[in-house]
């Protein structure tokens, strides 16, 4: 990663739609809300560590939580054992 663009702590998101994006040197991703609700804690130092995301995903490289104002769009969520598995198969 090059550069993480992130929302501001306050501001709204909302399931499915962009709130930001990361950069590395050959493509620019566009980064989807997994939920709607409110940002209420953004990760600053991934702006001068970009790295992280690749790096530490479950510790620093973490980008945004949101305080839901649908909880019941979690239900539709995958845990990490069942993203693995999406993987595997996609893979194939």
């Amino acid at each position: 990663m090059t550069q993480v663009d992130l929302p501001k702590e306050g501001e709204t998101v909302k399931q499915g739609e962009i709130f930001g994006s990361v950069e590395s040197v050959k493509a620019v991703s566009d980064l989807f809300a997994p939920l709607s609700g409110k940002v209420s804690k953004v990760n600053s130092p991934l702006a001068d560590s970009p790295e992280y995301v690749n790096e530490e995903p479950y510790e620093e490289g973490w980008m945004i939580q949101i305080e839901m104002t649908k909880p019941d769009e979690a239900k539709d969520l995958m845990d990490a054992e069942a993203y693995q598995e999406f993987l595997k198969e996609t893979a194939e």
